[in-house]
């Protein structure tokens, strides 16, 4: 029986993605011991999905069974870590962006118009036992001024609940004063490599996140 994408998608130590260098996760000495500096936050806009119902995973392109066909393809892969370096297991990683069009899937954007479109509009994954997640979407557009970006929040047990976006090498710069400015966005900027998704051209890009 053939595995689908969705199966590979939530298999804990399935590889999608090359891991190459994207975010360098920063550390500071503390004593005698090195301590990973806390994922900067960033706004969460005004775009939290309301619903989070029906089809929900790691899987933004690819919807009953039908591809998404729109845009350029977006894996992203990462850990999610402990100040201490500690792998978090279990963590839970949401995204959400605007699709092709620069619309959200929400009532106050395009409400269901990226669904309609093929386009998932959010998704949620579960970390591994080495903190890894991985997820497939597509290379959102810049709209209404701001660059591009994709949303995140990230929650473990124990831990301060984490959002932010991630934005992209060359184009992270804001062009108006809308959603405020992160004073640490190189911290959130990865950079992109070529990649294929499918024998479709697609980017990646590796973006860690430690939680405080």
């Amino acid at each position: 029986m053939k595995t689908s994408r969705r199966r590979l998608l939530a298999a804990p130590g399935v590889l999608l993605l090359p891991m190459m260098p994207g975010l360098p996760t920063p550390a500071a000495a503390v004593g005698s011991e090195r301590r990973l500096v806390p994922t900067p936050e960033d706004s969460e806009g005004p775009f939290y999905p309301e619903r989070w119902e029906g089809d929900v995973d790691g899987d933004l392109l690819t919807l009953d069974g039908r591809r998404h066909e729109r845009g350029l393809p977006l894996l992203i892969g990462g850990r999610v870590l402990a100040v201490d370096g500690v792998p978090l297991a279990g963590a839970t990683v949401e995204i959400w962006q605007a699709d092709t069009e620069g619309q959200y899937r929400h009532s106050r954007d395009g409400r269901d118009a990226p669904l309609r479109r093929g386009f998932q509009g959010f998704g949620r994954v579960r970390t591994d036992a080495e903190g890894r997640y991985r997820l497939r979407t597509l290379k959102p557009p810049a709209y209404g001024g701001r660059p591009p970006h994709v949303h995140f929040r990230v929650r473990a047990e124990g831990r301060r609940v984490l959002t932010t976006q991630m934005y992209f090498a060359g184009e992270n710069a804001e062009r108006s004063l809308w959603g405020g400015f992160s004073r640490e966005r190189e911290r959130l900027t990865v950079t992109l490599a070529e990649a294929r998704d499918e024998g479709r051209p697609a980017v990646a890009a590796t973006f860690d996140l430690v939680l405080a």
